[in-house]
């Protein structure tokens, strides 16, 4: 079985696609799968290969679409010999290209959204998708042999926009990290550390979690806001809400990436994701593996916190983050130890790589009719 997944970029470390697609790919090529990983740009220094080949190309872009004749052509060469190719993403023309490529093949077409067909994230940049819509992406959608949700959530999403083909539902794999701890968390003196951890954008309604730290901060003086990653557009609004506000103890580190990012994770007492929507939420899924407890968004699809009781899954807004925050930071040191431990158990048992790699393998051989149905393919 030969397949073939494609991504516009791998560049930006601190992006969920960056990390996932290439550990995706190298978990699915550990089940007898021959595998290759097509994007554009320079192969990243955080790009991890072992058993799977990479294939970059150049871009020539004048709007940011991802224009690459060279990659057209690679593709389309390489879908006369392959039986899958997987696209990941929507609305850039590498995600176009898998279907040009593949439609006068044999070569299956399976398209995995990553969140891009959510309410929200179509009502960004309404008309350029609208005019991108038009001119490619509907038949891209419409063709795809196979849809691949990480969620429920997504799932529903994909089936509210009219698609009937048959859709898996795979997670994110995890695996437990190694961090390393600096804080010494039976310290009753210390600092205590709610942290936001990923990009700094708007999709992620930091400001509801600033406005909360900034109405309970002088009830909680043993504790600290930290928000860590890139500035993807929105540092600048949070940084006038803490000036205006004059909220204390709220410091921003930048972007964290490997062992560092792991390293305050671990030391971090309660992770918060506080996002107007979420296909998955990678970081939740860190924060966890990590041993933190979580409050995430019911823009995310991250129901399980409270089932596992590791976390709060609540509403958007600023008044249910306050309530949250209050539950947790009002626990004991060692309680909140034990739902970081809850969480870390979930994450072994349903996300580790390797069972991810396995049932994508199985989804693989189903829709080539070489293997039965397994139970996360939908088909109605």
């Amino acid at each position: 079985m030969k397949v073939v997944h494609v991504v516009p970029s791998i560049q930006d470390e601190s992006a969920g696609t960056s990390y996932c697609i290439p550990s995706l790919v190298e978990a699915i090529s550990l089940n007898a799968v021959n595998l290759e990983l097509h994007f554009l740009d320079d192969i990243p220094a955080h790009t991890k290969k072992s058993s799977y080949d990479v294939v970059n190309y150049p871009r020539h872009d004048v709007v940011n679409l991802g224009w690459s004749p060279e990659m057209y052509k690679g593709l389309k060469k390489v879908c006369e010999i392959a039986d899958i190719i997987h696209n990941n993403g929507l609305w850039m023309m590498p995600n176009v290209y898998p279907y040009w490529a593949s439609k006068e093949t044999k070569c299956k077409l399976v398209v995995q959204p990553h969140g891009t067909l959510s309410p929200w994230a179509l009502n960004r940049s309404k008309w350029k998708k609208r005019v991108f819509w038009w001119l490619w992406q509907r038949k891209v959608l419409k063709y795809a042999d196979m849809f691949i949700a990480t969620s429920e959530r997504e799932y529903e999403e994909i089936r509210a926009l009219g698609y009937k083909q048959p859709i898996a539902i795979v997670p994110i794999g995890m695996d437990i990290p190694q961090g390393n701890a600096s804080v010494d968390k039976k310290d009753k003196i210390r600092i205590r550390r709610i942290v936001f951890f990923g990009r700094i954008h708007k999709v992620k309604a930091i400001d509801n979690l600033v406005n909360a730290w900034g109405d309970l901060s002088q009830s909680l003086p043993q504790w600290e806001l930290v928000i860590a990653g890139p500035d993807c557009g929105a540092k600048t609004e949070i940084e006038e809400i803490i000036n205006c506000r004059k909220i204390p103890r709220v410091r921003f580190t930048g972007e964290l990436n490997g062992q560092e990012k792991y390293d305050f994770l671990t030391d971090a007492d309660i992770y918060v994701l506080p996002s107007h929507t979420e296909n998955f939420g990678v970081t939740v899924a860190e924060a966890l593996a990590s041993g933190v407890p979580v409050i995430a968004s019911q823009g995310t699809p991250w129901e399980g916190l409270e089932k596992e009781k590791c976390g709060c899954w609540i509403s958007i807004g600023i008044e249910p983050l306050k309530t949250a925050l209050k539950e947790l930071t009002a626990l004991s040191d060692e309680e909140r130890q034990v739902m970081g431990e809850r969480g870390q158990d979930w994450i072994r048992r349903d996300f580790s790589w390797k069972g991810i790699g396995a049932k994508m393998k199985d989804v693989y051989a189903w829709l080539l009719g070489q293997g039965d149905k397994p139970d996360c393919v939908r088909i109605n």
